[in-house]
């Protein structure tokens, strides 16, 4: 299954917030300005990561099956419905902020 290979670098780039708390000082300002380059880069390589993970467990979707351990499309059930179901999150969460920042334009000029 492609999914067991690639689980592990998404575990391993989702730390990244974690760089600009250790290197900003108490008025937010960053003591390390390197890091602002290393985390755009590791962004990017997200962004890049999601789009590619689409593509993997969405085109799947139709001939992945879960019984047959030896056969060519085989994959866990559990990592895939893990992914498959936290990829279709985020574009539900990604629709759902849209839809109420729309309809907060709307509320906000129909009050002015």
């Amino acid at each position: 299954c492609v999914l067991h290979e690639e689980e592990e670098a998404v575990v391993s780039t989702q730390s990244t917030g974690a760089l600009t708390c250790m290197c900003n000082d108490e008025n937010g300002e960053s003591k390390c300005p390197f890091l602002k380059h290393v985390q755009n880069l590791l962004n990017t390589f997200n962004f890049a990561w999601f789009i590619a993970g689409n593509v993997w467990v969405y085109r799947a979707h139709g001939t992945v099956q879960f019984t047959d351990a030896e056969g060519e499309d085989f994959c866990n059930k559990t990592v895939y419905l893990l992914a498959f179901w936290c990829i279709t999150a985020a574009y539900i969460f990604l629709g759902a902020f849209c839809v109420i920042g729309c309809l907060l334009c709307i509320c906000m000029t129909a009050l002015s």
